[in-house]
């Protein structure tokens, strides 16, 4: 029994390893995208990052995918913060809320 249960653990630790990975590539996608966005309108992304704030199960393209929404602070004018959101198929930017 004992054999059985080091044999899962050795084949599950890869497989966290690669979605850790693959979720860690997604988040610099979304910063990417995030830092350019702001720098299209005009506002600064406060701290240089994203923070994955959820994930939601969405019909996209005739297929259910996983959609990744990414939060983030910017700032209009450098006094005040401002949450922004964009939210992600993929490496492909689906809907992006930022203040007016």
């Amino acid at each position: 029994m004992g054999d059985l249960a080091t044999l899962l653990l050795l084949l599950l630790l890869p497989g966290l390893a690669g979605a850790w990975l693959v979720l860690s590539r997604a988040r610099d996608r979304a910063v990417q995208e995030a830092r350019w966005r702001c720098q299209q309108h005009g506002l600064q992304l406060l701290d240089e990052t994203v923070g994955l704030s959820g994930v939601r199960l969405r019909r996209f393209h005739e297929r259910r995918v996983l959609e990744r929404r990414y939060s983030f602070e910017v700032s209009i004018d450098g006094d005040d913060r401002e949450a922004g959101h964009l939210w992600m198929v993929g490496n492909m930017l689906t809907a992006l809320i930022l203040p007016t």
